[in-house]
């Protein structure tokens, strides 16, 4: 394993391992990592086996291994244990396709997907049982569409992106006006482009455009459970957590983070390399790079004063009602 992973064996090289763990768990043939004084610290009375540390490490209680990166050796551990989820090549006989579907080499379609009218599924696409493919999508190369994940209409997926289970790609963006006795629905006749190397989580929706398309950018990683809606553009390899939700024609620059249940107002522009603390909230423009946090967001440093004042308002409050009742007490004695 040392080996495999370009790392130094420390104590016994013939210690048995049988599966990544946690720094946490009780995995008496795990191999876990550590890379801090106290992460280290932790590891000597952890029940894991075996540790992968600093290179700087010269002695440890434990069988481990040395390594300049131990986080990154810990990654190339995991890729080898990753088993990705199997499918047999080809089409499944359950599957439901369409004759003027345009299907590439080395493809699989699970069982009792539906595929409409108008499809182009791209060499190498997987696409998972239960799946329901719309009308005029397009499935890029190398793609994986988990089970139960649905591109609805005029869906375009670029290539290697995977699609959560259960996510919901291309239903209608919400827009209703009152037409002065109901809510009447607005038509939403566009679509979704989603770019190359895009990961969408499980149960997450991207709503179609009301007009042109909804857009989100190469690299790009979405959690679970986020909402994204019509005509929002994302730029390239941004990353949005869990219950992220972003309100129709917003526009969001490259390489953007944001913490879990941050929101976006509509129509905001927010540009380049900007990250959200979690539960921010985006009421307008924000042109610099930086860190925000707050509702409405405001940058890192006032929001961290902000924070501390406000858990300090009740003794502010006491304060002003003390200095109140002496300037009384002075003016009546005038």
């Amino acid at each position: 394993m040392a080996e495999v992973l370009g790392a130094e064996v420390i104590g016994s090289p013939d210690f048995v391992i049988s599966a990544p763990a946690s720094l946490n768990s009780d995995e008496p043939h795990g191999l876990a990592f550590a890379e801090s004084p106290e992460t280290l610290e932790e590891a000597m009375h952890s029940n894991v086996g075996a540790f992968i540390v600093p290179s700087s490490v010269e002695d440890f209680p434990k069988p481990a291994m040395r390594h300049p990166k131990p986080r990154a050796a810990f990654g190339h551990l995991l890729s080898l244990f990753d088993r990705p989820i199997f499918q047999t090549p080809g089409c499944h006989p359950t599957a439901v396709i369409h004759p003027s579907v345009v299907l590439g080499d080395n493809i699989s379609i699970g069982a009792y997907v539906v595929i409409e009218s108008g499809c182009i599924i791209d060499p190498g696409a997987t696409i998972m049982p239960f799946c329901f493919i719309g009308e005029n999508c397009k499935v890029g190369a190398g793609t994986v569409v988990l089970p139960h994940a649905v591109l609805l209409r005029n869906v375009t997926l670029g290539t290697n992106c995977e699609i959560g289970p259960g996510a919901i790609l291309g239903h209608a963006g919400f827009g209703y006006y009152w037409d002065g006795t109901q809510q009447a629905r607005v038509p939403q006749v566009g679509n979704v482009i989603i770019g190359d190397n895009v990961d969408i989580g499980a149960l997450t929706a991207i709503d179609r455009a009301t007009a042109g398309s909804t857009s989100i950018g190469d690299g790009n990683k979405l959690d679970n459970l986020v909402q994204v809606a019509h005509n929002v553009k994302i730029g390239k390899h941004g990353v949005f957590a869990s219950q992220v939700g972003i309100a129709g024609s917003s526009t969001i620059g490259a390489r953007n983070m944001a913490g879990g249940q941050s929101g976006y107002a509509d129509h905001v522009i927010v540009g380049d390399d900007v990250i959200l603390a979690g539960r921010s909230g985006v009421m307008g423009t924000i042109s610099d790079p930086g860190i925000y946090g707050g509702a409405p967001c405001m940058p890192m440093r006032q929001y961290r004063r902000v924070t501390v004042i406000h858990a300090d308002l009740p003794n502010f409050v006491n304060r002003i009602r003390a200095l109140e009742r002496t300037v009384k007490e002075l003016e009546g004695k005038d």
